[in-house]
């Protein structure tokens, strides 16, 4: 029992000594423009940074190498077709075809 009240009594007494210890400060604004101005500069050079690799790197089209890989279609004789593939008739060329 004497051994638990120790115990008890030097937990306490360590709690309030680092809880007097350890306080932290109030926070406060800060205006030293000596850190605000480089932080914002430096913002806006990786900002731009960004950017232009991201232009850079997407510069060119994508190459559309899968659909050079398809098989072509296969079209039955009976099939409507549309005005690209209808020859043009003398009045003008028609939407669809058969």
């Amino acid at each position: 029992m004497a051994m638990r009240r120790l115990l008890v009594g030097t937990a306490l007494l360590m709690s309030v000594v680092v809880g007097a210890a350890l306080r932290p400060r109030p926070a406060v604004a800060s205006d030293n423009l000596q850190y605000i101005i480089p932080a914002a500069l430096g913002g806006a050079v990786l900002v731009v940074l960004v950017i232009a690799v991201i232009v850079t790197e997407h510069k060119q089209e994508p190459e559309m190498d899968f659909a050079d890989r398809l098989p072509p279609p296969v079209e039955s004789p009976h099939r409507i077709h549309w005005a690209p593939k209808c020859p043009p008739t003398a009045d003008t060329l028609p939407l669809l075809c058969w």
